[in-house]
């Protein structure tokens, strides 16, 4: 139990996998275009990431036409997605600052 953890932690330690991840735990299934465009990296990085996610069994792909989707495929990913999601949302400007003026 604890060597599947630690291997679980080890493949999210990647900063991108891990964003890859929180993002199909979010959104549920996704194709490397829209993937690219809502994290804004390189659809080579990406696509390296997501062979990775694979070879791990972390994501499952299937093919509509001329896009593949994917989405998680690991169930302890996506609880630790879950913990982890205060963490991984984007910092949002305080909406109670006091403006200068």
């Amino acid at each position: 139990m604890a060597e599947e953890a630690s291997d679980l932690l080890g493949e999210l330690a990647n900063p991108e996998r891990l964003m890859v991840v929180a993002l199909l735990h979010e959104m549920g299934e996704m194709n490397v275009t829209e993937m690219v465009n809502t994290l804004g990296v390189n659809r080579v990085s990406l696509s390296r990431q997501l062979a990775r996610l694979r070879e791990q069994d972390m994501v499952t792909t299937r093919r509509k036409h001329n896009h593949v989707y994917y989405q998680i495929n690991h169930p302890q990913a996506s609880k630790l997605i879950k913990i982890l999601g205060v963490l991984l949302k984007p910092k949002s400007p305080v909406a109670n600052e006091p403006s200068s003026g």
